[in-house]
């Protein structure tokens, strides 16, 4: 019985301290997030002591390996944008015409019945007109994503605006991010600390016990 009470005592004890190990270092990335010292040894959590140099690793990262202002224009394609080329053009005709029709009325005043039919000229001009405007910038829509690619991979950095971003964050959501990702694996990693505590206590004690 005092035997079972050992091994049981030993089991628990390691694997209770397997799991607090674990779960000790898990808390360590975000926590304490201001450095403190005990015993001449300054402790602070891995994030908040490394938070821009993990900031500017992550920028390279997400940059270099996944994504690039390039790889986001090539994205967009011309049948993406010639929605919106119909819309600027149908916007753009109506408030020339409306300017156009103005001047006319303005004109009108001084000369009867040119009114009436400047005002079939100029919606029959601005129907050619919208046609024609909307099927150039369609034409040249191709060669303007292009160009506006290369122009945007010089201006805009996605490293930098990472790099901003996490160096902006509080680390309150950075830790709510993360344990939004990766919580059944944290706590996964928290249970086997406690498991192969277990394990390798009771491996232990049957050695001691049984071979030396």
């Amino acid at each position: 019985m005092n035997d079972i009470a050992s091994f049981l005592f030993a089991s628990l004890t390691g694997g209770f301290i397997g799991y607090i190990t674990n779960w000790l270092a898990i808390a360590a990335i975000f926590h304490p997030e201001k450095p403190f010292k005990f015993l001449g040894v300054e402790f602070q959590g891995l994030l908040p002591k490394r938070r821009r140099e993990l900031a500017a690793n992550l920028g390279k990262v997400v940059e270099g390996e996944l994504i690039n202002v390039k790889e986001l224009v090539d994205k967009i394609t011309p049948e993406d944008i010639n929605p919106l080329v119909d819309e600027f053009s149908k916007n753009s005709r109506i408030t020339l015409e409306f300017k156009i029709k103005g001047y006319v009325a303005n004109v009108s005043e001084k000369i009867p019945f040119f009114n009436l039919s400047a005002n079939t000229l100029i919606e029959s001009t601005m129907d050619k007109l919208e046609k024609e405007v909307s099927q150039e910038l369609k034409r040249q829509l191709p060669e303007v994503l292009s160009k506006a690619g290369e122009k945007l991979v010089d201006k805009i950095s996605v490293e930098s605006i990472v790099e901003e971003k996490v160096n902006a964050m509080r680390l309150e959501k950075l830790e709510e991010i993360l344990n939004k990702v990766a919580d059944k694996e944290m706590k996964m990693i928290v249970w086997l600390g406690g498991f192969f505590g277990v394990a390798i206590s009771a491996v232990q004690w049957i050695i001691n016990r049984f071979v030396f």
